[in-house]
């Protein structure tokens, strides 16, 4: 994705143009059909949805400008100069850009979390932040990251490596967060997290090494296509209105549960008090911003080791992986309070809370949901006696 040479390189290159017209542009089309067609059947709203689209549009950008670097590149005159550096410097940055969605889409995905990805935006930024500094000082002319000689020919500068550190930073970050939520039994096992980073990996090794090969943005344009077919598989675990994982998921997740003992998982279930009020007064779709903001709420609340789930209608679930009853009841404080602070600085014409049962796991799977059904009716029974 970076456009890497030197001096000596580029006097003995010769640039094959109508090939790199060929790649870059078997990747732009790629690309942009794949956004014209996400944009066609009207995807989620979801943050991992949005996040996607702005990589396509980033990549499209990208490959964009890298053809017109190459195009211009050693064309004499001050109208090519200016333009070598603004197309390459794009390029350069976008490589990261894109590294640094790739890592927040990742973990969004997994996890559906936004207090995790609030928090994870902020560390991951630093490269990025460093990266665009370092581009920046080398618009200035200083060389840095690249310089555009007096031929208009392209070539590395002495902190270009940086670059290529940030973005396998990015790469590398993504397959530890994966790695990580299969030991906490949190990821189902469809996620394709190589499908993206080995082909964007071969891609920008061999950009890297050899100059006047444009396959690096085509590899991210075929890496974006690869984990689309998987994404619509691992669509099939989420909950569209609410943006949780679902029964489907629930299942699977109580599946590897019961292969693995060892964690102190508890479950709460959550059941939303007069739902069918909301529906009858005010109307179905204000039932369907109910279960949109709900699903919000507990991305909000939920941390590490925690997921959640919408089981269907108004009930909910959340496993979290907790080490004593005390923090159990912590959480379920918590949820209550992110309601309540919900219900006071929403526009809504309705109010929300929540019926909620506790159980522990304790080997048996029937057990333990048995276990939240049992309690979670003993909080509706009281809700229902105290209004």
């Amino acid at each position: 994705m970076i456009n890497v040479t030197n001096h000596k390189e580029t006097e003995l290159i010769i640039i094959n143009i109508p090939e790199i017209l060929v790649a870059n542009g078997t990747g732009a089309i790629l690309v942009l059909f794949l956004l014209l067609y996400r944009i066609r059947i009207a995807q989620t709203n979801q943050f991992d949805e949005k996040a996607y689209n702005f990589m396509l549009i980033v990549t499209f950008i990208a490959t964009i400008n890298e053809t017109l670097s190459f195009i211009i590149d050693a064309r004499p005159g001050f109208i090519f100069y200016i333009l070598q550096y603004i197309s390459n410097t794009i390029c350069t940055d976008a490589s990261v850009i894109v590294g640094y969605c790739w890592c927040l889409f990742v973990e969004y995905h997994i996890h559906r979390n936004f207090k995790r990805i609030k928090k994870k935006s902020r560390i991951l930024a630093v490269p990025l932040i460093i990266a665009t500094i370092l581009i920046f000082i080398n618009l200035l002319g200083t060389g840095i990251i690249f310089d555009i000689s007096k031929e208009n020919k392209y070539m590395r500068g002495l902190f270009s490596y940086v670059i290529y550190v940030a973005v396998f930073f990015y790469y590398i970050e993504s397959i530890w967060t994966v790695k990580s939520a299969k030991n906490d039994s949190i990821l189902v096992e469809f996620f394709p997290i190589y499908y993206f980073v080995v082909p964007c990996m071969i891609g920008t090794i061999i950009q890297g090494l050899f100059f006047g090969i444009a396959v690096g943005w085509l590899c991210v344009a075929i890496a974006f296509i690869l984990i689309y077919i998987e994404f619509q598989i691992s669509n099939s675990f989420i909950d569209d209105l609410s943006g949780l994982y679902n029964r489907k998921y629930m299942n699977h997740y109580l599946n590897k549960l019961q292969n693995n003992k060892t964690k102190h998982v508890y479950g709460f279930l959550l059941d939303v008090n007069d739902f069918k009020v909301i529906n009858d007064t005010y109307g179905h779709l204000s039932g369907d911003r109910a279960i949109i903001h709900i699903g919000k709420i507990l991305q909000n609340t939920v941390g590490n080791g925690c997921v959640a789930i919408r089981m269907g209608g108004d009930e909910f679930v959340i496993f979290a992986i907790l080490k004593s009853n005390e923090e159990a009841l912590a959480l379920k404080k918590h949820i209550e309070q992110n309601v309540r602070q919900f219900n006071i600085h929403s526009k809504e014409p309705f109010h929300l809370s929540f019926s909620i049962g506790i159980a522990k796991y304790s080997g048996n799977i029937d057990t333990f949901l048995s276990a939240m059904d049992d309690s979670m009716y003993e909080a509706k029974n009281m809700h229902r006696l105290m209004h």
